[in-house]
């Protein structure tokens, strides 16, 4: 592992300690319009193109549930996470991103360190795909899930 890629892991763990141990508004059990999607807004923005949807949980999550239907799986906990999220958006250019992991905890983790980095028009999905306490999420919307099969 090079310096960089330990560094970012560390970094990423660092960030997501930092929300857990202080409750930083990335956590914020409100919905937020603008930081936040609900999971039927999402999967119509995504059926029609409108949103790049990517699932930030791990590949035992993928495997467990399936993921949202049309999303991109690329583990928050990859080393390689930021290359691949810019080949994305640079395919896609000017679309709006929204991420998704269990709960809309991690996700919004994500969306609001990109968003601290610059990166615009990035959400996070209200209750992730097997929901919360403040949102049922993406399964229990009944929206459809696609087996995960490793490439």
């Amino acid at each position: 592992m090079t310096f960089a890629t330990n560094l970012l892991t560390r970094l990423m763990g660092a960030i997501v300690l930092l929300g857990i141990l202080f409750g930083t508004s990335a956590f914020a059990a409100e919905f937020s319009a603008t930081t936040d999607m609900h999971a039927q807004d999402v999967h119509l923005a995504v059926q029609s193109d409108n949103l790049v949807l990517i699932d930030v949980r791990t590949p035992d999550e993928w495997r467990n549930t399936g993921i949202a239907q049309g999303a991109v799986p690329i583990s928050m906990q990859d080393t390689d996470f930021l290359n691949k999220l810019a080949q994305l958006t640079q395919a896609n250019p000017g679309t709006p991103v929204a991420f998704i992991c269990a709960s809309g905890r991690r996700s919004g983790i994500v969306q609001a360190e990109l968003a601290r980095r610059g990166y615009e028009n990035v959400f996070s999905v209200y209750g992730g795909t097997t929901g919360s306490s403040e949102a049922p999420g993406w399964i229990r919307e009944g929206l459809p899930i696609t087996p995960w099969v490793q490439n």
